[in-house]
């Protein structure tokens, strides 16, 4: 089963994330793939395929580090691509790194590589994705992200973790929580 760690977006975040997006697509010809407004979500760290029965011991990894991580906000005021807004594959609305997103995803990254797990190749990025490119960008894409510049600030609470399984198809991604996790929950 294919899977992930992210953090859930409340629905008023998404849809200011979903206005953007339509604003970019609106005033560039980039041939992508949009994400849909209800898979919105922050990554935090991508598996891949897993055995299924490793489920418990990442459930019991993330019921771990949220005894030590209480509930934090980032913010997302950013447009931006990966690896860059002039060679974009990923565009993405982000933020700066808050000290606890760093601790959550340090923290994560040691348990998973305990588990056997790769290390994470970069350090995790507060960001959401809203289209993956295909092809070549569309040059004025990296003026697009630039002439957007700074959005409204959405202040976004990390409050949970969700291992996501993710089921490709014709339609694009379905997830699907295979559990979800709160942070701060197992405090006394």
């Amino acid at each position: 089963m294919r899977t992930f760690f992210c953090i859930p977006i409340i629905d008023k975040h998404c849809e200011t994330l979903a206005h953007t997006a339509v604003r970019v697509r609106s005033i560039t010809q980039t041939k992508a793939s949009w994400v849909s407004q209800a898979n919105y979500h922050i990554t935090l760290r991508f598996l891949g395929d897993i055995d299924p029965a490793l489920i418990v011991d990442l459930d019991h990894l993330c019921c771990t580090l949220a005894e030590t991580i209480e509930p934090f906000e980032c913010t997302l005021d950013r447009l931006g691509a990966f690896p860059s807004v002039d060679k974009a594959r990923v565009l993405w609305v982000g933020g700066d790194i808050h000290p606890s997103f760093q601790r959550l995803s340090m923290a994560l990254s040691k348990g998973l590589a305990d588990l056997g797990f790769p290390r994470a190749k970069k350090e995790s990025v507060v960001h959401v994705t809203l289209a993956r490119i295909k092809d070549r960008p569309d040059p004025p894409l990296a003026r697009v992200i630039e002439a957007l510049g700074p959005l409204k600030p959405m202040y976004v609470t990390i409050d949970r973790l969700v291992l996501m399984e993710s089921m490709l198809t014709a339609q694009g991604a379905v997830y699907t929580p295979l559990f979800t996790t709160k942070l701060g929950a197992f405090r006394t």
